[in-house]
């Protein structure tokens, strides 16, 4: 339930509260709070962002970011196991959690009334989780079983793993998040305890709340029920980067479970923070190129070709270093997986010679920009997308600045990118195949 394989966010998501003044502090013992007042309604969005996920897990102990992720619902010193869950619903709240290669997150989106009742309940499994051997064995058979139904019997998830796995050989993001089986089998509650205690601690977390709140009201209550909490010594992050890449990767996958081929192509690319002016071009170029109904991609090859039934692109600018940038194509029955192949490479050589139209770059960006009006009602939106982007190495700054950032995006700067996407010694390249029966 809990498990988001989180490739965070469609361009929409990612930036649309341009148009909010997020106001934020920071408490003596390193807990940073944001909170984007809200007063549509008498509700909050809650939530605590820890920056640990599965990029930060020591070798051979893949998936145990998502696997404490589940037990933090499991009791503390004072509550018992899923009670946290059963106080917010007896309260009229929703709650749930999600791991990312890059940080954990916790929400409660509930009445603003209880704001004092979640942010305590969250205070208390920031340091008082409480585990036992029997109930950490029952939750890792819900979590092999959450790897098995999502991954390892969904051909199109165990392609993307493997394909991730090819175009990440260095880097920490080539570990799924979920973890590989034989690690998760191996996991120990120490294992998961000294995890805890490293990383679940007030200076490696963010706590984003999005509603009726002003944030003197937030500090007051942060500073009874966190402002005790001691910090914990966290190294920084000094992850590996990847090797130059010299040649073309394939990955190719038959499954009986598959009656659809699907081709997919990953190219590596850089992330927001590794360099900013190339991804704002990148988010800008993927809605033009690959929006999966009106981009170049499905244009070219289901509506001018028809070869395929669905042909869209992705780019995923969250994380450290290297990201990916994703085609993704379905071929019309008959149409082998080498023709979609041909034609891609074929396409991909003339658009790098192509310069995007003009009135065409104008308008996605007015487009993309006037989104940010439609996504301004939603108390989770905004809380999430506050508290993933802060724990990824955006600054408030980079969120607020995010529309005019767009606007000024050149069809020099979409050429200048263009050259350097779709470079084939930097891809790899995913095949999902039937069986022949």
């Amino acid at each position: 339930m809990r498990f988001f394989l989180f490739l965070i966010i469609i361009l929409f998501s990612k930036f649309a509260f341009a148009e909010f003044k997020p106001q934020h502090t920071i408490l003596e013992n390193g807990l940073k709070i944001v909170v984007l007042e809200n007063n549509r309604v008498p509700a909050i969005a809650h939530s605590i962002w820890y920056k640990v996920g599965s990029a930060d897990e020591p070798n051979g102990k893949s998936g145990i970011a998502h696997f404490l992720e589940h037990l933090l619902f499991k009791g503390t010193e004072k509550l018992k196991p899923g009670e946290f869950s059963q106080i917010v619903a007896r309260n009229g709240g929703k709650e749930n959690a999600f791991t990312s290669k890059n940080y954990t997150g916790y929400f409660q989106l509930i009445h603003k009334s209880k704001l004092e009742l979640v942010m305590s309940l969250e205070a208390d499994r920031m340091k008082n989780i409480k585990l036992i051997e029997k109930e950490f064995e029952n939750e890792k058979t819900v979590v092999l079983e959450e790897r098995y139904s999502r991954v390892d019997n969904n051909p199109s998830a165990l392609l993307s793993e493997q394909i991730n796995t090819a175009l990440f050989m260095n880097h920490p993001y080539r570990k799924p998040i979920i973890g590989w089986e034989h690690e998760i089998k191996n996991l120990s509650l120490k294992d998961v305890m000294s995890f805890y205690e490293k990383y679940y601690a007030p200076n490696n977390a963010i706590i984003v709340i999005c509603g009726d709140v002003t944030l003197e009201e937030v500090v007051k209550i942060a500073k009874k029920h966190f402002g005790s909490i001691k910090p914990s010594k966290i190294e920084k992050r000094l992850w590996t980067e990847e090797p130059t890449q010299h040649a073309p990767r394939v990955v190719i996958l038959k499954s009986e479970n598959t009656a659809i081929p699907v081709f997919k192509r990953h190219y590596l690319v850089p992330t927001y923070t590794k360099s900013k002016k190339e991804s704002i071009a990148m988010q800008v170029f993927t809605e033009i190129f690959g929006n999966p109904s009106t981009g170049m991609l499905f244009d070219e090859f289901v509506k001018n070709k028809k070869i395929a039934t669905s042909a869209a692109a992705y780019y995923y600018p969250d994380g450290f270093g290297d990201t990916s940038f994703t085609i993704s194509i379905v071929p019309k029955k008959g149409i082998t997986l080498n023709k979609i192949e041909s034609e891609l490479n074929i396409y991909l050589k003339e658009i790098k010679e192509k310069v995007v139209n003009k009135d065409e770059l104008k308008s996605t960006k007015k487009r993309l920009v006037n989104e940010t009006i439609f996504a301004q009602d939603s108390l989770y939106m905004g809380m999430r997308i506050f508290g993933s982007s802060l724990s990824t190495g955006y600054s408030l700054k980079d969120i607020i600045d995010w529309s005019s950032d767009i606007q000024k995006v050149s069809l020099d700067d979409i050429q200048n990118i263009l050259s350097k996407i779709f470079d084939s010694n930097k891809s790899v390249t995913g095949l999902l195949l039937p069986i022949d029966k």
